[in-house]
């Protein structure tokens, strides 16, 4: 009887204890509560991973993120900021978000165009004539109906950012396809920008971003793809004379959540996340909208020689660009293209080109 009675005495320790490191375990972390739930002393861990310098108006903009959510939630939601690909290169960093390991990232439409082929159609050359025609499409329905796919690999778009138009660097001016004849040129790793550049007549080469200043300087690569931010934010000028102002296509980065994780949170708490990165990334078009022209300042101070294609150089590039359109309808549907144009071609109507 002695015996059985510290045995009980020990097994009730043991669940008592077990009890407790569980109660421990299940506190003051990221989805937390199974089906939603959590009460006002939960607190919600975010990892938030992106891939630009700190000094950056994408960074501000995550920065911009993590103090709006803190503040709507009362400090229930509490963020991690990782920069400059700490946890990883771009396309490491968005399996990480479709696999839960990180709770959000913001990336490249282009890298992201790997998980939702749908984005591409962000990519088509000469789609846009202004950034205001731009972020009327991707802040539109004509955007949610595209950033839906991202839901298929567990990732759910929660806004959309840019940090301009890509133009081309190298050694020389680029006037028109026949200039990049045989040509390296970076871009990021993602068959839409492989398509692009070869029908442009270049040798595409994709190089992670992490890689891409060692690659022009030692040689690897002719030329480059980037926005103006980004000859800034790395000094392109140290390795590059010329830059080609194309205006070829967007630059645009989505802020990316877990799906599933994020479906776990209480409603409140999702509604603080949604409002808070939709304002972060109205933040950063306006910053990036009123920094581009200091940026090309920046560039020739700095000795980089700018060259506007003509006209007809652009009729050019255009017309290469028709090969492109058709490998995208051939991945994602022409329906889609059809209608993507065309909603392109109502808000360039309405935010037409500026001159420069």
């Amino acid at each position: 009887m002695k015996m059985n009675w510290k045995r009980n005495l020990a097994v009730v320790a043991l669940v008592a204890l077990l009890l407790v490191s569980l109660a421990g375990c299940g506190g003051g972390q990221s989805g937390s509560s199974e089906n939603g739930g959590g009460d006002a002393d939960t607190v919600y861990h975010i990892k938030f991973g992106h891939n630009q310098d700190t000094n950056s108006p994408q960074h501000r903009g995550v920065e911009a993120f993590k103090q709006k959510v803190e503040e709507l939630s009362n400090g229930r939601v509490q963020v991690t900021i990782y920069p400059n690909m700490q946890l990883g290169q771009m396309r490491e960093q968005a399996e990480q978000c479709a696999s839960g390991t990180l709770e959000m990232t913001q990336q490249p439409t282009s890298v992201l165009s790997n998980f939702n082929q749908a984005l591409e159609v962000y990519d088509i050359p000469f789609a846009f004539d202004s950034m205001e025609a731009m972020e009327e499409i991707v802040f539109g329905p004509m955007g949610e109906k595209i950033h839906k796919g991202l839901e298929d690999t567990n990732m759910v778009a929660l806004g959309v950012e840019t940090i301009g138009f890509k133009n081309i660097t190298a050694n020389f001016p680029i006037k028109g396809p026949d200039s990049l004849k045989g040509k390296k040129i970076r871009v990021m790793p993602a068959p839409i920008l492989i398509e692009t550049y070869e029908a442009f007549g270049a040798n595409p080469t994709p190089i992670e971003y992490g890689e891409l200043y060692n690659a022009l300087q030692q040689g690897v690569v002719d030329g480059q793809e980037n926005a103006v931010q980004t000859y800034v934010m790395l000094k392109i000028w140290e390795v590059q004379d010329w830059a080609t102002m194309t205006d070829h296509a967007p630059f645009l980065y989505i802020t990316v959540a877990n799906k599933q994780w994020l479906e776990s949170l209480p409603p409140d708490i999702q509604e603080n996340i949604r409002e808070a990165a939709l304002y972060a990334s109205k933040a950063v078009w306006e910053e990036v909208r009123q920094s581009t022209v200091e940026w090309m300042q920046t560039i020739q101070d700095n000795g980089m020689q700018v060259y506007y294609p003509t006209e007809e150089e652009i009729a050019a590039f255009k017309a290469a660009s028709q090969r492109v359109v058709d490998f995208v309808a051939g991945r994602v549907g022409q329906d889609l293209v059809d209608e993507f144009m065309a909603a392109c071609a109502e808000a360039n109507q309405k935010y037409p080109r500026k001159t420069n």
